[in-house]
């Protein structure tokens, strides 16, 4: 695979992932909608299998997500666990919210990186 093709994958992963946490923060300060509960429910699930690389479900996508939220020293700035149980259970909180915004943070500067390299080639 070229390093292109890997840029370009990886870069629709960060679209579609920062896009999910985006929609589910929206959400949580406009509530009501059925689809905004799949879309929590959703990141909740994908939360919690990333919190351990994907293995417990065999999850690529999972190991992706984890990959894409983690410093340069390998660190999870966030208890993923923590924070898709609180999604699943349906609380509002407001350190909920800020941590899903740092990993939206998190994300943009992923997604501004590979986009810098993509122009670069």
């Amino acid at each position: 695979m070229s390093e292109l093709s890997l840029l370009t994958g990886v870069y629709a992963n960060v679209e579609v992932y920062a896009s999910l946490i985006d929609r589910v923060i929206e959400n949580m300060r406009r509530p009501g909608s059925t689809d905004a509960q799949q879309q929590r429910l959703k990141l909740g699930n994908l939360l919690i299998d990333a919190s351990d690389q994907g293995r417990a479900s065999g999850s690529i996508e999972a190991l992706i997500f984890d990959s894409l939220l983690r410093s340069d020293s390998g660190v999870q700035h966030v208890d993923l666990k923590g924070l898709g149980q609180r999604l699943l259970s349906g609380a509002d909180d407001t350190a909920s919210q800020r941590q899903l915004e740092s990993l939206a943070k998190e994300l943009e500067k992923e997604r501004a990186e590979v986009a810098s390299r993509l122009r670069g080639r």
